[in-house]
């Protein structure tokens, strides 16, 4: 009951109003492009350090957002569209999973690659680097 109601409430306008405009327009984008029902799970949009600097940025997860006339119009063979907010900038990627890594006191965005590795990305200078 309690994944039904946040599904339920992250489906609602009203919650946009407590993200930044930038992460409202990107669930609203998705929401318009649906011709069904638009619902979006709880992990759909998560604040996590992504440069490491201890200020929460955004991550927006289509791989969550459902719509109901397509089983798979969010994610594709090559993975699911992830967009980053970080300081008022979007920045967006296709990618399978990913996570949060530090190492030595860098953090990186990490996702699996097509060889069975990870790639690292590093935000600096206001974008993300393949590392």
């Amino acid at each position: 009951m309690r994944h039904a109601l946040a599904l339920i409430l992250l489906a609602t306008p009203a919650l946009a109003q407590d993200w930044p405009p930038e992460v409202a327009a990107i669930v609203d984008e998705a929401r318009t492009v649906c011709d069904g029902t638009f619902t979006a799970g709880p992990e759909a949009v998560t604040q996590r350090d992504l440069n490491g600097d201890g200020t929460p940025d955004w991550v927006i997860d289509s791989g969550t957002f459902q719509c109901s006339t397509s089983a798979t119009f969010y994610c594709g063979t090559e993975g699911c569209g992830v967009d980053t907010i970080i300081d008022g900038v979007r920045s967006s990627f296709t990618l399978h999973d990913w996570d949060i890594v530090t190492e030595n006191g860098t953090t990186y965005l990490a996702a699996p690659n097509d060889s069975g590795g990870t790639t690292r990305f590093l935000w600096s200078n206001g974008e993300w680097h393949i590392q």
